[in-house]
């Protein structure tokens, strides 16, 4: 209970050592439950540090073991955050397909709140894979779900991938006004939950140099107060994206060491991935391209589409046609 206690209040150093010493307590006394509670917790743990692999590994065991047993409540609890710390080793269609049996599973023991992680894992995934158009029945059943739980930071997370969803379409005028409301959410319900990847995302829709500037620093800013692992991954990859937009090479490449060095102490084939396409890109702008980038531009290609990133083909391919 100490662990998940500290969660909210984010001291996630205290609650991973809280949920170790729950663990250790739960294996002396022989008491299953108490080991997938543990479980549970660590996974959170780790997820909030950006240790996602770590986090894949201690809810996949929480998961097992609560079927192993017959433990519904603490399965559906935990099964979308297979799906969620899955998305960092990409594996994106798994992850929706976790997404989509913790929903279904929910729904059926009326656990609403894991109902909408479910929801939330299902239009997550098919943003990455640049399946937009079935997000919206997704966002949908979780904006109701959200909003029936009076959960204000998910609501706001629900309208950041709204918003990807709408400026995909090609509406940046509206995306950029759905964030900024999302954005106000965040400011008043809390910022470290999903402020930091709204104000990055923000930060691609607007145009105007000097708002984007002050868009990345204001989300720098919440980042280094402190906030889930995922703004971390989101923040820098869309700091990539909006200064490929705008022609910044040196930008590029500051996002991609920042999401290196996020993910050192656990590099993760997502963060790997993206930080590699970020230097790539960047060096397309700097220089005509050779025969030695275009062969790295290709293998990267081709990595992209074997994980699924459609979204992240098209800067590859104009860079190709260069």
């Amino acid at each position: 209970m100490r662990g998940n206690i500290f969660f909210p209040l984010g001291n996630i150093e205290g609650c991973r050592e809280e949920h170790e010493r729950g663990l250790a307590y739960a294996r002396r006394s022989d008491s299953a439950e108490a080991e997938a509670r543990a479980l549970g917790g660590l996974g959170d743990a780790a997820y909030a540090q950006g240790r996602m692999r770590t986090a894949f590994e201690h809810f996949s065991r929480c998961v097992a073991l609560s079927r192993e047993h017959g433990f519904g409540r603490i399965e559906v609890a935990n099964r979308s955050m297979i799906g969620f710390s899955r998305l960092y080793l990409n594996e994106a269609r798994q992850a929706r397909a976790d997404g989509d049996e913790a929903a279904r599973a929910a729904a059926l023991v009326g656990q609403p709140r894991a109902e909408m992680l479910g929801e939330i894992m299902g239009f997550t995934a098919c943003c990455e894979v640049g399946e937009h158009e079935a997000m919206k029945p997704y966002l949908e059943r979780a904006m109701r779900l959200a909003r029936q739980l009076k959960a204000r930071r998910f609501e706001a997370q629900n309208m950041e991938f709204w918003a990807r969803m709408l400026l995909a379409g090609g509406r940046r005028a509206d995306a950029a006004a759905l964030l900024q409301d999302a954005l106000s959410i965040c400011r008043d319900a809390g910022t470290q939950f999903c402020g930091p990847r709204v104000t990055s995302f923000l930060s691609r829709a607007v145009e105007d140099p000097a708002e984007r500037e002050a868009l990345l620093a204001e989300g720098a800013q919440m980042l280094a107060r402190g906030a889930v692992g995922h703004n971390h991954l989101w923040f820098h990859r869309d700091a990539i994206e909006a200064y490929l937009a705008a022609g910044d090479a040196e930008g590029m490449l500051r996002h991609a060491a920042a999401l290196e060095d996020y993910t050192r102490a656990e590099p993760l084939p997502w963060s790997t991935l993206f930080a590699a396409r970020g230097r790539l890109l960047a060096g397309a702008l700097r220089k005509p391209i050779d025969e030695g980038l275009r062969d790295a531009l290709t293998r990267m290609r081709s990595e992209l589409s074997n994980a699924g990133f459609k979204p992240y083909l098209g800067a590859v391919d104009t860079a190709l046609t260069a």
